[in-house]
């Protein structure tokens, strides 16, 4: 019956309430989302590729980099993030990362050899995979229409970067084979001069003493 079939589905934020959101107080985060998503999948979605066409690398070599990326990124998310946003707090460690990865794209590109590709690989998967506990911390915190909504726009967003990410990657690499990394490049770079303007009121670190706290003592 219909009714069941409706009963299954999935449900996510509706459409509207995504675009909405965009002018919200975690608008700017919610396309942080995006990027984070679109940038990963971007660089997952044709790294093996790059490599095997580049420096003709087997199966194996371009496994043994992925298994540094998956290292690379269970620690930096596990462990420095935490101690990065503690010290420098939320907004710091979202700026940072955002030109890192940039950094990171371009990076890749001039590689020539494993030992580089493995040490600039790791810089940019570093710097992304710091984005994502970041931010979503910082969107727990600025949410205003309960955290429960504001995850779930999180998620959406992220959702849509894994999406649009290895398409875009698909299609320009048949173009040029450092398209991918140069786009990301740029769109990691836009995002970085954005957060410059939207995440300028920065989060008092844990343990340090905010203006307003200390004028009510």
């Amino acid at each position: 019956p219909e009714h069941r079939k409706k009963d299954l589905r999935i449900q996510g934020p509706p459409l509207g309430e995504m675009w909405h959101a965009l002018f919200g107080p975690i608008g700017f985060l919610l396309i942080t989302a995006f990027m984070i998503s679109f940038g990963i999948t971007n660089f997952e979605g044709i790294f093996p590729y790059y490599t095997q066409e580049r420096f003709g690398y087997t199966p194996q070599t371009i496994g043994l980099i992925m298994t540094v990326v998956g290292l690379v990124s269970a620690i930096a998310q596990g462990l420095l993030t935490g101690i990065a946003t503690r010290a420098f707090g939320d907004s710091n460690v979202i700026k940072a990362s955002l030109i890192g990865s940039a950094i990171g794209f371009l990076l890749m590109l001039s590689a020539t050899s494993l030992t580089t590709i493995l040490l600039t690989t790791a810089f940019f998967v570093l710097s992304n995979a710091m984005l994502r506990p970041a931010t979503s911390a910082l969107i727990s915190k600025r949410a205003t229409s309960g955290q429960g909504i504001a995850m779930g726009l999180n998620n959406a967003y992220m959702s849509l970067g894994r999406v649009l990410g290895p398409i875009w990657a698909g299609n320009v690499i048949d173009i040029n084979l450092s398209l991918p990394f140069l786009s990301g490049a740029v769109i990691m770079f836009l995002g970085f001069i954005a957060s410059l303007i939207y995440l300028h009121k920065e989060e008092v670190p844990a343990g340090a003493t905010s203006p307003e706290t200390s004028s009510a003592d």
